[in-house]
């Protein structure tokens, strides 16, 4: 019995024992629970605080610069001053028309004493430095014996071979090329005696139009205006355009100089040049004084419609001296131009800028132009020459008509 009430009493123990543990463990959890729980509540307040935080900084951040940018006042510039915001200069896109190259890339065949491509003819031609430094020297000379206050205009004229075949087809037939010899004349030009009129960069620009005859030597008019506007660049002048010009002429059935030396061939009779012309609008008259001394009155541009065309219908051909006054300027003005062949053509262009228009072609004439050109109050004296006319007998020839 004793026994008994021993093991009862020891098994109310044991269940004490084990609740009083449930208990402990209950308030454990609960307690565990509860710091959890405030944990979390911590590190959401902190991760509040630093959103807060980083917010606060940012909207400031933001503030600072608004702040910042306002304080920057702009500064002031001149008319020579670009604004420090000003974005990266570009090239100004050019208005200029873009015109077709008619620049030839193959070597000629020979043709008789020439050469022909696509049925032009050609005559290989360029000079060395010592040609161009005695060309030079002659400009030079006549430019320093001018009275004062006289402007002399020096144009060198390239050939065909030279504004229609490249480069490089100039050099593998002779060796050198036209360009570069016309630059290197007009680099020995002393700036003071005249100035050099770069006919060469703006006749090659228009090559791929009729600037040549395919028969014949010279310049076609249009050869000879594109010339024309850059003396009129280089003297500072606008250009009369093209459809300026009221009258104009086209005279078919044209065979030049080159017809005869290239043996005739039949490319050519079958389909001949044609020599177009433009009528200055001032005056058609004018005076040229032959080779034994005659004035005979003539036409600046003579009407060849009734036969067959030639460069002769520029005023009347190679001529001493030819004498043009245009009854539409009253203001005196005059001008001398001393020429071989291709200065024919060029003549008849510049009758609409002078009242007095004096040509003189030095194979021919014998007088004196310095006492010309003080005589008659000319102020612009132009050399035309093309770059076969540029030898040391033709510079005499010039240089012997400036006393």
């Amino acid at each position: 019995m004793e026994q008994e009430n021993r093991n009862g009493n020891r098994g109310k123990k044991n269940t004490a024992t084990m609740v009083t543990a449930i208990i402990c463990m209950a308030l454990c959890a609960v307690a565990l629970g509860l710091i959890i729980m405030i944990s979390v509540n911590l590190m959401k307040e902190d991760e509040k605080e630093t959103k807060a935080a980083n917010t606060e900084a940012y909207v400031i951040s933001q503030l600072d610069a608004r702040e910042n940018t306002a304080a920057v006042k702009p500064v002031a510039t001149t008319a020579t001053e670009k604004p420090t915001t000003e974005a990266p200069t570009t090239e100004k896109p050019t208005t200029e028309e873009v015109l077709p190259d008619g620049t030839k890339y193959e070597v000629p065949a020979p043709c008789g004493d020439l050469y022909v491509l696509d049925g032009q003819l050609f005559n290989p031609c360029c000079a060395g430095h010592g040609t161009g430094d005695y060309y030079a020297s002659m400009v030079n000379t006549v430019g320093s014996k001018l009275p004062e206050g006289v402007q002399l205009y020096n144009l060198v004229a390239p050939t065909a071979f030279g504004a229609c075949l490249s480069v490089d087809v100039q050099e593998e037939m002779i060796g050198a090329n036209q360009p570069e010899l016309i630059d290197y004349i007009y680099s020995q030009v002393d700036p003071k005696n005249a100035k050099t009129v770069n006919a060469y960069q703006n006749i090659t620009k228009h090559n791929a139009e009729y600037i040549y005859f395919n028969s014949d030597h010279h310049w076609t008019i249009r050869g000879a205006y594109y010339a024309y506007q850059a003396w009129c660049e280089a003297k500072g002048i606008e250009a009369h355009p093209i459809d300026y010009f009221k009258k104009q002429y086209a005279f078919p059935g044209y065979l030049g100089y080159f017809y005869g030396l290239a043996n005739k061939p039949s490319f050519l009779s079958e389909n001949p040049d044609t020599v177009e012309a433009f009528v200055p609008n001032g005056t058609n008259d004018m005076v040229f004084t032959d080779k034994d001394g005659n004035e005979i009155a003539w036409d600046v541009v003579r009407d060849y419609s009734e036969r067959n065309g030639s460069y002769v219908c520029f005023i009347a051909g190679d001529q001493p001296l030819v004498y043009i006054e245009n009854p539409a300027i009253k203001d005196g003005s005059a001008c001398m131009l001393v020429k071989e062949s291709y200065g024919n053509a060029f003549a008849t262009l510049l009758v609409d800028h002078y009242q007095y228009v004096y040509v003189v072609d030095y194979r021919y004439y014998e007088g004196n132009c310095t006492k010309m050109i003080n005589d008659h109050n000319i102020k612009d004296v132009i050399i035309l020459n093309n770059l076969e006319a540029i030898g040391g007998k033709r510079c005499d020839m010039i240089m012997s008509l400036f006393k």
